[in-house]
């Protein structure tokens, strides 16, 4: 079965129920790792599952094969439940074509969805009808009204797991702060089997610092396909509008008033949670403080 990673304040019940679904559940924060008396390892995962930005719902990225099935799982919590598949999820790569342009940025026509390009993210000055090659830094909910917001590069990213590869850069990396483990995770990266492409930097993810040699190499393998797939794509001439790669799939899903009771009732079966958690919860980050008090 798929590694999932579970993020945010549904964690402690999507974690109950897709244990009992028989996946695997990875990088868990320390209070999922006290509540559960599982094996919650710290190996790289195939589905990374977080809160939307406005916590109505759920954000879900990661390998087409294991998005939709989690999805599909995750989409029967509730009668008001409510799911999507992402038209451009993160990291995906399109040739585009500007259909505006407003006062710091263009809009621009994807294929299935409009997508934002920032200004300051051009390389000189676009306007309408002009031909980008751009790729998707900040995927969007749907039911929310703004757009995904675009980069033309050359700094093109893909992840997988602990590893995130950058094209155009060199070196190792550790996200987070300068510590010992990330200099000794940057060391220990020499020693793996394999190197990360030529023209890709490497960042690993702050989780893998406690991860083993063998999960590593499982992200950095996992990581480089897709890397060189993007490698091959670039070399094209732009021709808007298709879509160029996605790296990574990407889906929403989004809890109605019966969903979030309904995860009440599965966390309840793990820790004390008042009436209505979830719905309070998802009001706003003070109110959210207020049920953790």
């Amino acid at each position: 079965p798929a590694n999932v990673r579970v993020r945010g304040i549904y964690a402690t019940a999507l974690t109950r129920r897709l244990l009992d679904a028989g996946y695997g559940v990875v990088q868990a924060s320390p209070p999922i790792q006290e509540r559960f008396d599982a094996a919650l390892p710290a190996e790289t995962h195939d589905v990374a599952v977080e809160t939307s930005g406005d916590r109505q719902g759920l954000q879900l990225v990661g390998e087409r094969a294991h998005v939709e099935p989690v999805q599909s799982l995750l989409t029967d919590v509730g009668i008001d439940t409510l799911s999507w598949t992402d038209p451009a999820p993160s990291e995906a790569v399109f040739d585009g074509r500007v259909v505006d342009t407003l006062d710091n940025g263009a809009v621009v026509d994807l294929g299935e969805a409009e997508g934002y390009l920032p200004f300051y993210r051009v390389d000189g000055q676009v306007d309408e009808g002009d031909a980008v090659r751009v790729q998707v830094t900040d995927a969007v909910c749907p039911w929310d009204t703004d757009r995904p917001e675009l980069d033309t590069g050359p700094g093109f990213t893909v992840s997988a797991g602990f590893a995130t590869l950058t094209r155009g850069t060199s070196g190792i990396r550790v996200d987070g702060r300068d510590d010992a483990a990330g200099r000794e995770l940057a060391g220990m990266t020499e020693l793996l089997p394999l190197d990360p492409p030529a023209g890709w930097g490497l960042e690993w993810s702050r989780d893998a610092r406690a991860a083993s040699m063998d999960a590593l190499s499982a992200a950095l393998e996992r990581v480089t396909e897709p890397a060189e797939h993007l490698d091959a794509a670039l070399e094209t001439e732009i021709d808007p509008v298709r879509t160029v790669a996605t790296p990574s799939a990407g889906g929403w899903v989004w809890f109605g008033r019966e969903s979030r009771f309904a995860l009440d009732d599965i966390r309840r079966d793990v820790a004390s949670t008042m009436a209505g958690h979830h719905r309070v919860k998802a009001g706003s980050s003070a109110a959210s403080a207020g049920v953790d008090l």
